[in-house]
């Protein structure tokens, strides 16, 4: 069993693909752990599946669904395979600095059940953010904190890690298959009770992303409304 699974989700990323795949396998070589990489690839339609048969190793595999399932369902997916007893997941664009992929793994070794990074602590660096996604961002957090009375700071940052035994429970109850999925995972996690921690991380914005910003938005805040009538 492998010390730690990284996932890397995966659609229509053929245009940075190789090089930032190569990145993450030289930050966990760096890391002295042993660990697997798994390309969890959601039904692309461009050369990324592909792309991600070229590179499977020893340390790297693939899960492809075949059809466009929602990134949530994906991460399912992903988790409940891994191999790991600490997971990390990490958006493809790698926004955030691998540098602290090191982080992540000492907040979970000190205790956490999930670490999350965060844009919005004190020490947080963003970079290249226009003004509109900055102001939607920090009010769909807020807007969160206050409908599930949590104290997270950012729940969307696409780079957190867990110990996998605790968050397994939960894939059962998750209903989100986009991006929803990485605030819901924090408010279940929140309801049973696990220790939730967050790093200040330095980010920049990368046009590469999937975020379609006035569609997800919606959706987002729409699937927060649904759920905190449901749980």
């Amino acid at each position: 069993m492998s010390e730690i699974s990284v996932i890397i989700p995966i659609y229509n990323e053929e245009g940075i693909l190789l090089n930032n795949v190569s990145r993450v396998k030289d930050a966990l070589e760096n890391l002295g752990m042993d660990y697997e990489i798994i390309l969890a690839e959601d039904g692309s339609t461009d050369e990324s599946p592909f792309i991600v048969k070229r590179l499977v190793s020893e340390k790297m595999r693939i899960m492809s669904s075949g059809k466009k399932l929602g990134r949530g369902a994906t991460l399912n997916r992903a988790i409940r395979s891994a191999k790991g007893n600490i997971v990390i997941y990490m958006d493809a664009d790698l926004a955030t600095d691998l540098k602290h992929t090191k982080d992540l793994i000492k907040e979970i070794r000190k205790g956490a059940d999930i670490c999350t990074g965060s844009r919005f602590l004190p020490g947080s660096k963003v970079g290249g953010r226009k003004a509109l996604r900055e102001f939607l961002s920090r009010g769909y957090n807020m807007m969160l904190r206050t409908m599930f009375d949590t104290s997270v700071k950012d729940h969307q940052c696409g780079f957190k890690a867990f110990r996998r035994a605790a968050v397994l429970p939960l894939l059962e109850e998750m209903e989100n298959n986009h991006w929803f999925w990485d605030s819901e995972l924090l408010i279940r996690a929140r309801l049973k009770g696990l220790t939730i921690t967050e790093i200040p991380v330095e980010w920049k914005d990368r046009k590469e992303s999937g975020v379609r910003l006035r569609t997800d938005i919606l959706e987002m805040g729409a699937a927060a409304l649904f759920l905190r009538f449901r749980i």
